[in-house]
């Protein structure tokens, strides 16, 4: 039996993110893959709930912990081949090589989005895991410019791999050209998601001629601003609060809705994005490199400074014409076809056969 590699999952027991079900799906797909090396996947111990700086400062002593000993102690016990942490941060000791999974660096280019603290831990130790990993997975090219031009990493040590979005693979249905004047937002609500001023461009669009009808509906719970978007969404009509959904739930929401909107400040990739684009509904996004990157040329976009009056602007701008907004949406689904899971775990693969581990037909 060949070495394993152990696969750091810790951020699926902590978020509902997209970097979440990244980490699980590489956990449940790996193994099922024919000449994948044997995977340990290491999940760490369940985090604390996020009350109060006692909490918070518990849970990252709980990933120092994790990242720093438990992963090499595993890595040396069962004689792995590689570790490949799949959020952002890597031991800074290994008995192996390490690949690193970067997401994105918002905590640069958002810095007013983030507490003092988390940037200067997530500065420091994204750096050392960048500098010491034998290779660095980036989610977008977007990314990967970013860790050259922000961090110095190196472009040769880096591998470009995009996320998988679920049906890729599988036949496609046709995209359903009766869609519901609805307008989608999927994702937590952290401050750099802007859902807020999302709220309040949506509330002055409904108030315009041709605004009338429409409904925002906001899927997703959690994050630091996920009070502020409660009290704009009480205060709003036609804005729905969703909460967290399941798979089937948010595929149909992604069939039905006439327009998904990320107004975020930054994303390494926004898999939102590309899995409305692959239901054939289309997208309008800010103007950032990753946003553009995952919604391909047909994507609509915010123009800066994306606050509330330009995300209205916006919307006014692209429901004014259905039939535009439905071949847009038509066209995204050849644009998300790149986005398969397949592909993500093929070029995963060749990474690890980059570091030495099994896996010679991905190299």
């Amino acid at each position: 039996m060949s070495r394993p590699v152990v696969l750091d999952c810790r951020i699926a027991r902590r978020r509902e993110t997209g970097g979440a079900r990244y980490a699980r799906e590489l956990a449940e797909r790996l193994p099922r893959t024919p000449g994948a090396p044997p995977v340990r996947v290491a999940m760490g111990p369940p985090p604390l709930p996020r009350r109060n700086v006692l909490t918070s400062l518990a849970n990252l002593l709980l990933d120092l912990v994790h990242t720093h000993v438990t992963l090499p102690a595993l890595a040396a016990r069962h004689r792995a081949a590689a570790i490949h942490c799949t959020f952002n941060w890597a031991p800074v000791w290994a008995p192996c090589p390490v690949v690193v999974t970067v997401h994105d660096l918002s905590w640069e280019r958002a810095p007013e989005a983030y507490p003092g603290g988390f940037r200067r831990f997530a500065q420091i130790f994204t750096r050392l895991s960048v500098r010491t990993a034998a290779r660095v997975i980036a989610v977008s090219k977007a990314t990967a410019d970013d860790l050259v031009e922000l961090y110095g990493a190196d472009p040769g040590r880096i591998d470009v791999v995009y996320t998988g979005i679920d049906g890729i693979d599988d036949p496609a249905a046709p995209p359903d050209p009766s869609r519901e004047r609805m307008v989608l937002h999927v994702g937590e609500f952290e401050p750099r998601k802007r859902v807020p001023a999302l709220v309040e461009g949506f509330r002055a669009f409904r108030a315009t001629p041709g605004g009338e009808g429409w409904r925002l509906v906001l899927a997703g719970r959690g994050g630091s601003d996920a009070d502020a978007v409660a009290a704009a969404a009480r205060g709003a009509d036609a804005v729905e609060m969703a909460g967290f959904v399941g798979d089937r739930e948010l595929h149909s929401l992604y069939r039905r809705a006439a327009l998904l909107v990320s107004a975020s400040r930054w994303e390494g990739f926004c898999l939102p994005v590309a899995e409305a684009l692959h239901a054939g509904c289309p997208v309008l996004v800010a103007d950032t490199p990753a946003l553009r990157e995952a919604g391909g040329e047909d994507a609509l976009v915010i123009p800066p400074p994306c606050d509330a009056a330009a995300v209205s602007r916006a919307l006014g701008d692209a429901t004014r014409d259905t039939d535009d907004l439905a071949r847009r949406g038509a066209r995204g689904v050849s644009h998300a076809r790149r986005f398969g899971w397949q592909r993500c775990i093929d070029d995963t693969l060749a990474v690890y056969a980059r570091v030495g581990t099994t896996g010679d037909r991905h190299r």
